[in-house]
C-alpha cells in the first residue's frame, strides 16, 4: 500500500529553476502522495489521476507524485521531463517478471511471501520501470532523436568547478513487503558550462537478484541538443556470492560488480 498521509494540507510543491545558456532547468518537490481522494470541485487530484490512469493494483508504498525535473532547450521549447506516473505507466500491469525470470530460484527462496501471494492479479510487484525520461515537442519544433558515439566531456565532468544548483530526490520507493528495494532516484547538478541529470531505478530482491538501470542528462550551455545514456545493468545474489554484505547492500557501489546488460546513447536535437 502506499504511504498513508491523510490529513495533512496539500502545500505548494516547492520550485527551483536555473538558467545555464541555452538550457533551463526546472526542478519541483513535494511530499507523498495523498492515500485518498482529495478532488476539489471540477478539479481532479492526483490520487485519483494515478488510479485511473495506473493499471497495476498497488502503488509504491512512497509515491513522490510532484517531484519532477524539466531541461528545456529556451530557443525551441523542446525538453525532457522526468515525472513519476509516466515512470510507473511502464510498469508491467499483467506478468510479475521476476518471478518468469527466476522462476526455479523464486519458488525455492520466496515461496512463504504473503505479499506475494495475496496479490489481486498478477503484475511486476517489484515496480521495475525502463523509464527514461518523457520528451516533449512543441507544435512548432520538434526534438531529433538519433543514436551517437558521442561521449559527455570527462574532463569536465571531473573538474572541480563551482556547482550553480544541485539537488536529489526520490520518485518513488518500495521495501518489497521486505523482501528487497525498489527505489526511483533522480540526481542532478548546474555548472558553470554544463548540466547533467541521473535518474537511477535501483532494483534488489534478496536472495534473488539486484539490478540498476541508470539514465544520464548531459549538455553544455552552448548546445542545442543533449546527450543521453541508458545503462542497464545486472546479476543474480549467486553471481554476487562472493562478496561481502556491507558491498552487496550498498546502493550505489554495487554498481561495480553488475554485468551491463544494454547500454544505448542518443543524441536529442530542439529543432
Amino acid at each position: 500500500m502506499a504511504a498513508k498521509v491523510k490529513d495533512l494540507p496539500i502545500r505548494p510543491a516547492v520550485e527551483n529553476q536555473t538558467n545555464l545558456g541555452n538550457w533551463t532547468l526546472t526542478t519541483t518537490q513535494s511530499h507523498i502522495l495523498r492515500s485518498q481522494c482529495k478532488c476539489n470541485g471540477n478539479v481532479q487530484c492526483n490520487h485519483c489521476l494515478y488510479s485511473r490512469i495506473l493499471k497495476i493494483p498497488d502503488l509504491p508504498e512512497m509515491t513522490f507524485d510532484r517531484n519532477t525535473l524539466t531541461l528545456v532547450h529556451t530557443s525551441s521549447g523542446c525538453k525532457i521531463h522526468f515525472n513519476t506516473l509516466d515512470a510507473l505507466k511502464l510498469v508491467d500491469d499483467k506478468h510479475d517478471l521476476i518471478k518468469v525470470s527466476y522462476s526455479e530460484e523464486w519458488l525455492a527462496k520466496r515461496q512463504d511471501s504473503s505479499h506475494i501471494k495475496n496479490t489481486p492479479k498478477p503484475f511486476d510487484w517489484t515496480f521495475s520501470t525502463a523509464y527514461s525520461g518523457t520528451l516533449i515537442d512543441t507544435a512548432s519544433h520538434k526534438l531529433s532523436v538519433a543514436a551517437t558515439t558521442d561521449e559527455p566531456d570527462k574532463e569536465k565532468l571531473m573538474r572541480r568547478d563551482k556547482i550553480l544548483y544541485h539537488t536529489e530526490f526520490v520518485m518513488f520507493e518500495d521495501e518489497l513487503a521486505d523482501n528487497g528495494s525498489s527505489k526511483l532516484v533522480v540526481k542532478c547538478r548546474v555548472m558553470p558550462t554544463f548540466v547533467l541529470i541521473l535518474m537511477r531505478h535501483y532494483l534488489r530482491v534478496d536472495k534473488v537478484m539486484i539490478r540498476v538501470q541508470e539514465t544520464r542528462i548531459y549538455c553544455e550551455d552552448s548546445w542545442d541538443y543533449f546527450l543521453r545514456d541508458v545503462t542497464l545493468r545486472e546479476a543474480s545474489f549467486n553471481e554476487l556470492k562472493h562478496l561481502q554484505t556491507s558491498v552487496l547492500y550498498d546502493e550505489w557501489g554495487i554498481n561495480d560488480h553488475l554485468r551491463v546488460l544494454k547500454r544505448d546513447l542518443d543524441k536529442a536535437t530542439g529543432r
